[in-house]
């Protein structure tokens, strides 16, 4: 082989080694922002107030 074409091969395989590694690395932040969601989601569900509803009321409704 060429020195020529070694050299390319070497920098193809370089760029799509970092191509590679930028989207691992972009997965991970997603993997991690949809968990901080799902987190926040709960947290909200938490913080709304459940009705309290006492069975046995007898409403008189005069029509």
């Amino acid at each position: 082989m060429e020195t020529t074409n070694v050299a390319a091969i070497a920098t193809q395989l370089s760029v799509q080694h970092s191509a590679h590694q930028q989207m691992v690395a972009t997965l991970k932040l997603s993997n991690d922002q949809l968990a901080a969601q799902g987190q926040a989601i709960m947290k909200l569900l938490d913080a709304v107030p459940v009705p309290q509803v006492n069975s046995g009321h007898i409403i008189n409704v005069k029509v």
